[in-house]
């Protein structure tokens, strides 16, 4: 039997020497963490301050006395229900993000499947026209979209802002849902096919399940821009029953002109559906924005 040789420890100046080399590292990641830290902190600072003033008086928010309210009343969100009857622009503005949401993620869906896996005349073309959609300034679009509007008889009507949504949002919910389709790969639908699935049941019992991951990005998205808009919200509805949150949020200039609690409290609620919204999907939209970068 032979003896197995004594374990060695490195040398005294060795250790040292690696000690010194992981130092700076550890104060590196220190000072990126704080810096990190601090940038969050800063950019939370005004969400939480209106959060925060919106539990305090009117007094209290015009001295600018005291970041955390003393005494908290919830006046604000009374007046807000009350008063401005807040509860009917979130349920208009819940339709109209809902369902455009969902239009567009359904037509994309349905137009990206195509468009990533088969090859056709005029398919570039295709793709081109609907990339070059998003390029298109959204201003650009305020007086050819009222017309066509108007002229199809839906100016005015909530029927007509959820289609004009789910148009608005399908480029973007295109590009999204194609290139994700493009880095899945081709074998699991073969063997469908192989095993005599049609187009419908192949897009619905494989592709749909592995494309969660655009779907929830597509789906946050567009809820969450459909959720903040006003420029077209605003040119396209006349009657103050179809109009959304942010419309709401600009009248309390004049219907909240000395309570400005009431004001706090309305952009707390509109502020917290998107983040609650986001915060439920984050694992899948992250891996929605990152899918196809790597193969």
């Amino acid at each position: 039997m032979t003896a197995t040789p004594p374990a060695t420890t490195p040398p005294a100046d060795s250790r040292r020497r690696g000690v010194r080399r992981t130092r700076p590292r550890s104060w590196a990641l220190l000072l990126i963490y704080g810096f990190l830290t601090v940038v969050t902190l800063l950019s939370l600072l005004p969400t939480v301050w209106v959060m925060l003033s919106s539990f305090k008086t009117g007094p209290q928010v015009y001295s600018g006395k005291g970041f955390f309210p003393s005494p908290a009343t919830f006046q604000g969100y009374i007046d807000a229900f009350t008063e401005i009857h807040l509860h009917t622009y979130v349920l208009n503005t819940l339709l109209y993000a809902t369902c455009g949401t969902i239009g567009a993620v359904t037509v994309a869906f349905l137009a990206a499947y195509p468009l990533a896996r088969y090859a056709f005349l005029g398919k570039n073309f295709l793709v081109a026209m609907f990339a070059l959609a998003l390029a298109i300034p959204l201003v650009g679009l305020a007086t050819p979209v009222f017309f066509v509007v108007r002229e199809l008889g839906m100016f005015d009507s909530r029927i007509g802002l959820v289609i004009f949504y789910s148009a608005l949002e399908f480029p973007f919910s295109f590009i999204v849902m194609r290139s994700f389709l493009l880095s899945l790969p081709t074998e699991v639908e073969e063997a469908a096919l192989m095993d005599g699935a049609g187009y419908f049941t192949t897009l619905r019992r494989i592709i749909l399940p592995l494309s969660r991951p655009a779907i929830a990005t597509v789906c946050v998205v567009a809820f969450v821009k459909i959720w903040n808009e006003f420029f077209f919200a605003n040119l396209l509805t006349v009657t103050q029953s179809n109009h959304n949150v942010q419309l709401a949020l600009a009248g309390f200039k004049s219907q909240f002109g000395y309570n400005v609690t009431g004001a706090m409290a309305g952009a707390t609620i509109i502020m917290l559906v998107p983040i609650a919204l986001f915060l439920l999907l984050q694992r899948q939209v992250v891996a929605g924005l990152t899918a196809g970068a790597v193969k």
